[in-house]
């Protein structure tokens, strides 16, 4: 089985991309995180996408997938991810049991791909932050040294690449801990190579944008609760649940947008100090 994947685009100016990150579900229907009945939020975003032209090539999933690690909730996601015909690719979050991870998702044929061809001009990256027991996240050397050779086998690409930890701040101490704690090294290699022109990420629950060396960067909010932005402490925000819609323009150029909930249903409890 090849490791990567290579996609015609449906538009000849641009790819298009879903970004969807942090579901955190869970095998019970009823259990929730935070006040949030996780299962039912990702299940509104996925009927409100499947509202609006589905016109994407490939989506991205960027871990967190489940809360309490089993088997059952990662099938949740595999089931309502597979209403799409496009592609999805993945990788791992802090909070998930990898090896339940890939089994599930193996068996309902969403393999594991690290790259992806997109079109004739977009090479997407997948690189694999995930620290066993651990909130922060590394970059390992075999994870950096993968990424520069998969790079210098293909010179004539745009790259994107795609994440689950962040290598730039958030402004959120308590988030900040939990890092990408490498971000250094992989910031000094992501500029030794220009044609890198974004770079996406999950796991603080809120969306942001900013130039990070020469790159587009971004991180996307979760389809269930939100991280308040700009707070030293634990706090929730009241923001819906959310995704991105990322275009790769033949030029190299990156827009993107996120996306919420048009009526949000999802309010969590903002008594709780922690997760």
């Amino acid at each position: 089985m090849k490791k990567y994947l290579s996609l015609p685009i449906k538009n000849n100016n641009k790819a298009k991309i879903l970004h969807i990150t942090d579901t955190h579900l869970f095998a019970n229907e009823s259990d929730s995180l935070l006040g949030i009945k996780t299962n039912a939020s990702f299940n509104a975003v996925i009927d409100e996408i499947k509202q609006q032209p589905c016109d994407f090539d490939l989506i991205v999933a960027t871990g967190d997938f489940v809360q309490d690690g089993s088997k059952s909730a990662y099938l949740r996601f595999a089931n309502a991810i597979n209403q799409f015909p496009m592609p999805c690719v993945w990788l791992a979050g802090n909070h998930d049991v990898y090896t339940n991870m890939k089994l599930v998702f193996e068996q309902q044929k969403l393999p594991e791909k690290k790259t992806v061809l997109l079109g004739d001009n977009w090479l997407v990256i997948l690189l694999n932050s995930q620290v066993q027991g651990e909130a922060f996240g590394m970059l390992s050397d075999a994870e950096l040294a993968f990424l520069s050779l998969t790079i210098e086998q293909y010179p004539d690409k745009f790259i994107m690449i795609f994440l689950h930890h962040h290598p730039v701040m958030s402004n959120c101490q308590w988030l900040d801990q939990h890092c990408l704690k490498n971000s250094q090294q992989f910031g000094l290699l992501v500029k030794q190579y220009q044609h890198i022109k974004s770079i996406a990420w999950g796991h603080i629950h809120q969306r942001s944008e900013r130039i990070w060396h020469h790159c587009k960067v971004f991180s996307t909010p979760s389809t269930c609760v939100q991280f308040k932005p700009a707070s030293d402490e634990f706090s929730l925000a009241y923001d819906a649940p959310g995704w991105r819609v990322i275009e790769l323009n033949t030029s190299g150029e990156v827009d993107s947008r996120v996306y919420s909930l048009n009526e949000n249903l999802f309010m969590p409890d903002t008594s709780q100090n922690g997760y």
